[in-house]
């Protein structure tokens, strides 16, 4: 009898024991989020602080522009970062991208050779940074395949062209105008041989005015072209910079291929002009820094893109709060 309520008694305390331990536990690592496949556990939301603080903890491409120290204080900045890490690197396990473990250790191996230290001396660096190798592998095991995931699926589907970035040199120096190597013009020409002034302004008015209407450039100088011994259509032909009046060539800079100008004042009469085609000589300041601005617009670009993988990932995912306070 005495045996039975001690052991009754036992069993009391140990029930009591393990469901306050199993409660301690579960408080600790209670899963707050699932995102499909994947947890998040309340100690890891509870960990970002501390994660934050920590060189290199945190890959700062999936904070989409928000800054490391909000991790630091705003929980729900905290939740999203940890939301879009499992949904970066679901996707890497899913395409495949993972890296085997003797990728890591190379990297390790090259990290060391290009710092000239040992891997003793290595170990000792990651462990002052607050890491034991083995987490230090697992940061960069996740970026390096997080790295491959981005390049093929956003990076590698990027089209940056040099016209782009021609644009956004433009855009910089309003007032450059890329030097003319050569162009080929038409013109119609009215002569003042006469010193009929007002008679030839009149002529080339009246040009003009039926080219606005919709009129033919070249049939219009056919019937009205004054240039002596003047060609069909009226083409002059190809003129490299400096072989043309300096008044006509400032002019047709400002031109687009097939445009026509205004009435342009020469010492000899007028001239209305088109431009027929134009090869230029890009800036050296340009080819300079084009690959710069392309570099740069890629970032942009990039940054873009993956705050739209992003909104679009967490629209098709099945994500779950568990949490009523998060």
């Amino acid at each position: 009898m005495k045996l039975s309520l001690i052991l009754c008694v036992f069993y009391s305390l140990f029930s009591v024991l393990f469901n306050t331990t199993l409660a301690a536990k579960e408080l600790v690592d209670k899963v707050v989020v699932s995102v499909n496949d994947e947890i998040i556990l309340l100690s890891e939301l509870k960990n970002m602080q501390a994660r934050a603080s920590k060189p290199g903890a945190i890959d700062e491409t999936l904070l989409l522009g928000e800054s490391v120290s909000a991790l630091k204080k705003d929980k729900k900045a905290q939740l999203n970062f940890l939301i879009n890490e499992k949904l970066v690197d679901s996707e890497v396990k899913r395409l495949g991208m993972t890296s085997p473990g003797e990728q890591v250790d190379a990297e390790l191996a090259q990290m060391a050779k290009k710092n000239k230290m040992s891997m003793s001396e290595l170990s000792s660096y990651v462990a002052n940074q607050g890491y034991t190798m083995a987490e230090y592998k697992n940061i960069l095991k996740a970026r390096s395949e997080r790295q491959v995931f981005f390049e093929k699926e956003i990076v590698n589907k990027l089209r940056i062209s040099d016209e782009d970035a021609y644009g956004v040199f433009r855009a910089k120096y309003p007032n450059y105008r890329p030097s003319v190597a050569e162009f080929k013009i038409a013109q119609i020409f009215f002569s003042n041989k006469k010193g009929e002034s007002e008679g030839v302004w009149g002529r080339a008015e009246a040009a003009l005015n039926k080219l606005a209407a919709g009129e033919s450039f070249e049939t219009l100088a056919n019937q009205l072209d004054e240039t002596p011994g003047s060609n069909k259509d009226g083409v002059l032909g190809v003129f490299k910079s400096g072989e043309f009046l300096p008044q006509i060539e400032n002019a047709i800079g400002d031109l687009s291929v097939d445009a026509v100008s205004g009435i342009l004042k020469g010492p000899n009469g007028f001239h209305i002009v088109k431009l027929l085609a134009k090869k230029t000589v890009l800036d050296p300041n340009f080819l300079r820094v084009k690959e710069s601005i392309k570099a740069s617009l890629v970032q942009q670009n990039f940054e873009r893109q993956l705050k739209n993988w992003f909104e679009l990932k967490k629209l098709e995912a099945n994500i779950k709060t568990y949490d009523e306070a998060l």
